[in-house]
């Protein structure tokens, strides 16, 4: 791994500002790169204001927080079986436990790219000690040191691997082991691997101005222990770090940044015409707002702009500029980018030029709704420049500072607090809202918090009877939003990266992404979409619906089976579960006009259960075309089929890990899939090879390059033999594969045979759902 410290000093900071408009009131991030292992962080951490308990509740607070920070260190190992959202997920939860248990890890070695169908499908995470010592190939001997390594050929480590179960991906623990060889280091050694010393974004700042002021680092190191109240030596940097840092940021020139930068996009549109960017200038003429975008993406937003989230969180600390994404979702559940802006400052003016320049850019095209974050001056930039497009505060920004709102970490009543507050948040009735969000604030007495006073003002924005009927297309809970946009700047940002560069490093971004949802598309139209009610508006959808829409159709037609139906009076009915003994949703119904209270359709643009109750009861057997939405079809797909070698081999490797996945389940299928495999391959390579449809051959990948399925050989140190599993699960896997092709009649040819076993280590997890 990588130095955090010299690793993350040019990238993004989110912001610490609170919505409440206090000056001394911030906000606190867990997941940032501030540190609170030491035993007095959490009371010294500048919190905004706190639940007023009575002297019985502070003092119980009080000690439930000192034991459950002494019971978070406890974190469980990971197991064979368990199964993370990404990969990073699960390298954060194998760093959390490393770093508790006394040592830290790396990246060891990893399978695929970003060229390959499945991207990265495979890695290999290590203890910091395993392997061995390899001195550097030099001819300048005086250049060697004579250090001794640390590396001792640890056994310990975890192997993840790629698992896609109907379009959606997981990553599987295939091989854990925590046999380590050496001693495990206590906290203040730990604290001190490369691995975990960082310089968190709230320090960063604060050693700026420190260095602006004249003083020296070590004068900035005894500043911030004393700030923070800790002992010399238990910051998460040292003071080479610091001066690292110091040394970097005072390279960057913030006016000729802002010129190289616009003379960048200048560039980019000369070699590409279909580029487009706004900017304005100060009066002094050095650059104070800039969007831009991509073909790629003002298509997509012709298409899926109906809902857009517009993220402002992070900012470019060392430029002192706040960056603004947009991103969608389009019909196959995938996240998309509409385009990137850099800010002057968070005042309205700025967020209302930006909100100007993207629609402007987006052909004058206005969403109908847009989420944001909780911020009073983007409402306000919102309401003067979008004023017929819904806003909304999107949940996950609320929820995220709460915590710096009303409790210490880990407090019980903190985490009955939060519970409360999402409960009270998805009541659909305005009438019992206000009710239940009286007793809540009156339980928790927080009828003087000014915060819980600026939700209650703005609950218009955020509640869900206020929200009902607004188009979101599934952006509420369909992504984790705050996952997607750390992980889209993720490596986009280094201590090296100039203002010039970033262009071009968000349209790299921008293509791994829309990489992984070609991707993702082309395995869910591979997915077997079976039909589970025998019901002819099932089938009529399935055969319209992209498989993500029409599983949440799916969904909705299963339920709608367990309500009943009341004709209350002509062309109306009431739709109530089978188990409840009142209440219920009532259904307009006029020829093929249907409106449920619910407004389930209105939100998600997927009819409700009770609309497709009262279908059922009268007998359609098609779904009307007006509850087809465009959004949801096949057909707008954002990635059409294509003649050229790039499409057809992504498509064949899609194509072949089904296979794989679905032909590997028993013994009959193996046998059925290989003899016809085999015969395939046969005839495939009797047809003529000459290509006379053209296109998108040109310069191919190391993956793209090879005509078969077999791997070339794996370049750099060979692999380890193996590691110590706790489990069998990938063995049994491999050696069951074996014995069926061993038992095989018709059995192929022995290049085959080799594609087969390479195609199965390359998508070879089997669906553990």
């Amino acid at each position: 791994m990588t130095r955090a410290s010299s690793r993350n000093i040019g990238s993004l900071t989110q912001r610490r500002k609170c919505p409440c408009g206090e000056e001394n009131c911030y906000l606190r991030f867990d997941g940032n790169e501030e540190e609170n292992n030491q035993s007095n962080s959490i009371s010294n951490t500048p919190t905004t204001s706190s639940v007023p308990l009575n002297p019985d509740q502070l003092q119980a607070a009080q000690v439930t927080t000192s034991f459950d920070s002494t019971v978070s260190t406890e974190i469980r190992p990971p197991y064979v079986g368990q199964a993370f959202q990404t990969a990073e997920e699960a390298q954060e939860h194998y760093t959390r436990f490393a770093k508790v248990n006394g040592f830290a890890i790396r990246t060891e070695r990893s399978k695929g790219n970003s060229n390959h169908p499945l991207g990265v499908y495979k890695r290999e995470l290590v203890c910091h000690r395993a392997g061995a010592y390899r001195p550097r190939k030099t001819g300048d001997q005086k250049r060697q040191r004579n250090k001794k390594s640390n590396r001792c050929k640890c056994e310990a480590g975890m192997i993840i691997k790629k698992n896609i179960s109907k379009g959606i991906s997981r990553w599987i623990v295939v091989q854990f082991s925590n046999e380590h060889n050496h001693e495990m280091l206590d906290s203040d050694e730990v604290r001190q691997l490369p691995a975990y010393r960082n310089i968190s974004s709230m320090d960063r700042e604060r050693a700026l101005v420190l260095s602006k002021a004249g003083c020296t680092v070590n004068l900035i190191m005894r500043s911030l222990e004393m700030e923070k109240g800790l002992r010399p030596g238990q910051l998460t940097f040292t003071e080479r770090d610091l001066r690292n840092f110091l040394q970097v940021s005072k390279s960057i020139n913030i006016e000729n940044e802002g010129t190289e930068l616009l003379n960048a996009c200048k560039e980019m549109k000369e070699r590409h015409s279909d580029f487009k960017f706004e900017f304005s200038v100060n009066s002094d003429g050095t650059l104070e707002n800039i969007f831009w975008t991509y073909p790629d993406c003002v298509r997509a937003y012709a298409i899926f702009g109906d809902a857009v989230v517009f993220d402002t969180t992070y900012r470019l600390y060392a430029y002192d500029r706040p960056v603004g994404v947009w991103f969608g979702m389009d019909n196959y559940g995938n996240a998309i980018c509409f385009g990137c802006s850099l800010l002057q400052d968070e005042k309205p003016s700025s967020y209302q030029w930006a909100l100007q320049s993207f629609v402007c850019l987006m052909d004058g095209k206005y969403p109908q709704t847009l989420l944001t974050d909780l911020d009073m001056s983007l409402k306000e930039a919102v309401m003067n420049k979008l004023p017929n497009t819904k806003h909304a505060f999107a949940p996950w920004y609320i929820t995220s500072k709460i915590q710096s709102w009303f409790s210490p970490s880990f407090s019980p009543l903190f985490q009955k607090l939060v519970s409360e507050f999402n409960r009270v948040r998805n009541l659909s009735c305005l009438e019992e809202f206000s009710d239940q969000w009286s007793k809540m604030v009156s339980e928790f007495r927080l009828a003087s918090d000014r915060h819980v006073n600026l939700l209650a003002y703005n609950r218009e924005n955020w509640t869900l009877p206020f929200l009902r009927g607004c188009f979101f297309g599934c952006l509420i809970g369909g992504i984790d939003f705050p996952a997607l946009v750390k992980g889209f700047f993720k490596g986009l940002l280094n201590s090296q990266t100039r203002l010039r560069d970033f262009v071009e490093q968000v349209r790299v971004a921008i293509e791994l992404q829309n990489q992984a949802g070609e991707e993702s598309t082309m395995r869910q139209n591979y997915q077997n979409m079976s039909t589970r009610t025998c019901m002819p508006m099932e089938e009529h959808a399935a055969s319209i619906l992209t498989p993500y829409a029409f599983n949440l159709f799916q969904q909705e037609l299963i339920t709608s089976t367990q309500f009943a139906v009341y004709e209350t009076h002509k062309e109306a009915y009431l739709v109530r579960h089978r188990l409840q003994p009142a209440g219920g949703q009532v259904v307009m119904c006029v020829g093929s006009d249907l409106q449920c209270s619910c407004k389930e359709f209105e939100s998600s643009g997927i009819l409700c259960r009770h609309a497709l109750r009262v279908l059922s009861l009268k007998n359609c057997f098609t779904l009307p075309d007006k509850y087809l939405l465009t959004r949801w079809r096949r057909e707008s797909s954002l990635f059409p089929k294509s003649t050229g070698y790039k499409y057809r081999s992504r498509a064949l490797r899609s194509l072949v890990s089904i296979i794989l996945q679905e032909g590997s389940v028993n013994k009959e299928r193996f046998n059925y899939a290989q003899w016809h495999m085999s015969k395939l391959l046969s005839h495939v390579r009797e047809m003529p090879t000459l290509d006379d449809t053209g296109s998108d051959a040109g310069p191919l990948s190391s993956v793209e390059e090879m005509v078969d399925v077999t791997l070339p050989k794996p370049r750099g140190r060979p692999k380890k033999d193996k590691l110590v599993s706790t489990s069998t699960i990938a063995t049994e896997e491999s050696e069951a594969l074996e014995e069926n092709m061993a038992s095989t009649h018709d059995l192929p040819g022995p290049e085959t045979h080799q594609a087969l076993w390479d195609t199965h280590d390359l998508f070879g997890t089997q669906d553990l759902a």
